[in-house]
């Protein structure tokens, strides 16, 4: 129970001294030239602003003509520069970048800006990966952890914990090591496909895995990697000690590796983040990787079954409660409170992972106070209760893998009021011309508020101000208000109704005076 302890220790301690840092889920919050605005003369770069840094993976200019190019970019902080070819085309630009978050996780969008005027119609759209690589990429990922909470901690439970055992076990083990060997490499090539939004029919480009061996998660899946190799190690070794000792790293290894990319590693502040993620790791890997052999000791009644049983029986409390706790600081980290637990499809998956693990939690304390003690007594002849409700337990901790795969296309309710928080501050349009400007902002309840200026930077006067709201690509003709005057400079559109969300055109049509007019147009982010 002591050594248990403190290897459990070392896990926690080594996972919490190798941490490094890393940031949150990244989110776009700002650009130069602004979304939507109108510049007098093309800028030579555009600067793209994120909550933390990102690494370029994919960038298309497209010109008012439906021309494209692949400018240069290069990631400064938290901002990522793009350098943009000279030209005095005028019209609408857009920028479709994509880009890998600290996390490893890939995000895109489209950045559009006008030179001068407005074109009339967009030549881009926002990138998108193929939905049908999400299934692959859930199974490789549900492999991976087969690979890595079954095969790395069966192997730790049957070198550290039983000792002896049957072959059946071993040959189970490598199985699930080979499997997860084989999910390890495939998910690079995965890993790459989305980073590039690629299709499956792209799997064998060099491009692909190349990204996929570069990306945060590729770091992840490497040192799993080494991690497997250690574990089979391991079961090959006949001498105990040595045994033990590559076990353990193996555990310790794949423990760092979960907190190397994903959500629950990146949440601030990393420092109780990444240990709590190790703790939890390791944690579900002793306790994971414990069933299926443990359940093939009681079912061949090998004579190790009841000790080992035993040993596991007095280990699990301690990991059962560094679980639990470790998974509520994870949790609260996340962002996820009763309101948003079923809310958010972050939340439904925490959810539904919660009543899995307490139908385990319910079985384990059935085995630890009834049918490990009746095995230890009443001998081998009275394993079949506890090889059925090990059964249970093995095919409930694989309905947990398969939630948590999930997770992988959820985006933790942290990481949604972040991109909220974004959206809001999209939701201005600035419009710059040589003759005058324009600041509107869309209100929480449809309303604009309109800041009109001079060249010279003061507030311009005008008698009349008239707003036009348009959505071509959905099929929407102008909406067509006047504005009313609050003040010198300062105009306003009251209870304004957008059927949809989306990239709105708008125009504001300026009476100066009996001969003057101004026509401003610019694209406005409407959620």
């Amino acid at each position: 129970m002591l050594r248990f302890l403190a290897r459990l220790a070392l896990i926690v301690v080594g996972c919490a001294a190798l941490a490094g840092p890393c940031l949150a889920h990244a989110a776009l919050v700002g650009s130069e030239p602004v979304e939507g605005s109108v510049v007098a003369a093309s800028p030579d770069t555009i600067r793209l602003s994120f909550n933390e840094p990102v690494t370029p993976l994919a960038l298309k200019l497209f010109y008012p003509d439906g021309r494209s190019v692949e400018p240069h970019g290069s990631a400064q902080n938290n901002d990522l520069i793009v350098e943009l070819p000279a030209t005095t085309d005028q019209g609408t630009y857009a920028l479709s970048w994509r880009v890998a978050s600290a996390d490893g996780h890939p995000i895109g969008g489209t950045s559009m800006f006008s030179v001068g005027h407005a074109s009339h119609r967009s030549a881009a759209a926002a990138p998108s990966s193929s939905p049908a690589i999400a299934v692959p990429i859930w199974l490789a990922r549900i492999g991976v952890y087969l690979g890595w909470i079954g095969g790395i901690g069966g192997a730790f439970f049957l070198t550290v914990i039983a000792g002896r055992r049957p072959p059946q076990a071993d040959r189970m083990v490598v199985a699930l090591l080979g499997l997860g060997a084989i999910a390890t490499a495939v998910s690079f090539g995965l890993q790459g496909l989305d980073e590039l939004g690629s299709n499956l029919a792209d799997l064998g480009s060099t491009a692909v895995w190349s990204a996929g061996l570069q990306s945060r998660y590729g770091e992840t899946l490497g040192l799993g990697s080494v991690a497997l190799l250690l574990a089979a190690v391991a079961l090959r070794c006949r001498r105990r000690g040595l045994a033990t000792g590559f076990a353990t790293a193996s555990l310790l290894m794949v423990a760092f590796a979960m907190t190397l990319s994903g959500h629950a590693g990146t949440a601030a502040p990393i420092w109780v983040s990444r240990p709590a993620l190790a703790l939890h790791a390791a944690a579900a890997t002793l306790w994971g990787g414990s069933l299926l052999p443990l359940l093939i000791l009681v079912a061949t009644r090998h004579e190790c079954a009841a000790p080992a049983a035993l040993r596991l029986s007095a280990a699990l409390l301690p990991t059962i409660a560094a679980l639990v706790l470790s998974g509520a600081t994870l949790a609260v980290l996340q962002g996820v409170t009763v309101t948003n637990l079923m809310e958010t499809g972050y939340g439904r998956l925490l959810a539904c992972k919660l009543a899995l693990v307490l139908v385990m939690l319910a079985l384990g304390a059935l085995n630890r106070h009834v049918l490990v003690p009746r095995l230890a007594t009443d001998g081998p002849a009275y394993g079949r209760h506890l090889r059925r409700v090990l059964a249970v337990d093995v095919c409930l901790l694989l309905a947990v893998l398969a939630v948590v795969a999930g997770w992988r296309f959820t985006p933790p309710p942290r990481s949604v009021a972040a991109m909220e928080a974004a959206l809001r501050h999209r939701q201005m349009l600035h419009i710059h011309t040589d003759r005058g400007m324009a600041m509107i902002e869309l209100g929480d309840r449809g309303s604009l508020d309109i800041r009109l200026s001079g060249a010279d930077g003061r507030p311009m006067p005008a008698r009349e101000v008239r707003v036009s709201l348009a959505n071509p690509a959905s099929g929407i003709e102008p909406l067509q208000r006047h504005a009313t005057r609050v003040e010198e400079g300062r105009w306003s559109v009251d209870e304004l109704t957008l059927p949809i969300g989306g990239a709105w055109t708008l125009r504001l049509n300026i009476l100066v005076s009996d001969f003057d007019s101004l026509s401003l147009e610019g694209t406005l982010m409407v959620p």
